[in-house]
């Protein structure tokens, strides 16, 4: 990337919204559990949230310290930390098969990727976001 835009925390925290919301999820503020956000597999009336998730800032730096703290929290509340890292790609770099990952943000607009890492512990496991798959006559979750 021969230009180099700045981008601040609150572009950073929009992509990743952009990103889970793409991926079906439905995304709320987390600042009630200490994150930025957290994602939601239906309405939040209907479903208790599985995720919380924590955005790198825009200098790439993580602090082992609001880690340990968010691990501790989302272990309290029984979610699964996910620490959000969004990258910038070039045009040329994207690839078919992460085509439908590419999040599309700014102006003028440039093209991002969310790298997620999940962070479960024996009392917030990692649980996928449910999908209804039929199994001969019945319906599985």
């Amino acid at each position: 990337m021969s230009r180099h835009i700045n981008i601040t925390n609150s572009d950073h925290i929009s992509i990743t919204r952009t990103h889970f919301t793409n991926k079906g999820y439905r995304v709320h503020s987390g600042l009630q559990f200490g994150c930025e956000l957290v994602l939601y597999a239906d309405e939040p009336g209907r479903v208790h949230s599985d995720f919380c998730v924590h955005v790198v800032p825009p200098d790439g730096n993580l602090d082992f310290r609001m880690i340990q703290t968010l691990t501790r929290l989302v272990v309290s509340t029984g979610k699964t930390l996910i620490v959000a890292h969004v990258k910038e790609v070039a045009e040329e770099i994207v690839e078919d098969k992460i085509e439908d990952m590419v999040v599309t943000y700014g102006e003028p607009p440039r093209r991002y990727v969310v790298e997620e890492l999940a962070i479960a512990t024996e009392h917030a496991p990692f649980r996928h976001k449910n999908v209804m798959k039929g199994v001969g006559m019945q319906i599985k979750h």
